[in-house]
């Protein structure tokens, strides 16, 4: 009877939390786009001047979550940062497809090349203009596609946990990455760096 009640004292509790979640705005994603361009641009340029001029000309440094400061504001950093930083694209695919560049969600098995979106020069080249006419994709279209990705993160975590073989159509850190977006998209997290990834 006791576990009962702790069971429907925890589904109130994540009723509670599912109903003070909001969907984030479509300037707030468009920000997160940018910001996510320059943590991947730090990775690949670095401290190259052309790169720098371009986060300090457009106020890119108002998008970066705190941990993504102290990244692009590091003169040397530590490789295995640059390794984890890298990864973010996967997460700025998800992104890509929230706002409608890109038509579905590649596979979860290989990287993305989100230098292949056609759109990119124009987004780097006028920043303020793409913040402005950004669409965003359905709350149910949202929702539906963070929910796939968390049963796909479940079943690489069941592999990883019972040593179980990885599924051939799952890639563990595309997986990761692309849900972690999804899932800040539709509310969780109190900001960027603080998304909780459950199974």
């Amino acid at each position: 009877m006791k576990d009962d009640l702790n069971n429907k004292n925890l589904d109130m509790d994540n009723e509670e939390l599912e109903d003070d979640m909001q969907v984030r705005t479509k300037t707030a994603v468009a920000e997160r786009i940018l910001g996510l361009l320059a943590i991947i641009g730090k990775v690949h340029q670095g401290q190259e001047p052309s790169f720098k001029s371009w986060v300090t000309n457009n106020g890119i440094n108002n998008y970066l979550s705190f941990k993504e400061t102290e990244f692009i504001n590091s003169v040397e950093p530590e490789e295995n940062d640059i390794v984890n930083f890298s990864w973010r694209a996967e997460a700025l695919t998800s992104l890509f497809w929230a706002v409608n560049l890109i038509e579905e969600m590649p596979a979860l098995n290989t990287q993305f090349d989100v230098y292949s979106i056609r759109e990119l020069a124009e987004i780097i080249g006028t920043p303020k203009a793409f913040i402005k006419s950004v669409t965003l994709r359905s709350d149910e279209d949202l929702m539906a596609m963070e929910t796939e990705l968390y049963n796909q993160h479940w079943r690489v975590r069941d592999a990883q946990l019972f040593g179980k073989e990885m599924p051939e159509e799952l890639n563990p850190s595309v997986v990761y990455e692309r849900r972690y977006a999804l899932s800040w998209i539709i509310g969780y997290g109190d900001d960027w760096d603080s998304v909780p990834t459950d199974t």
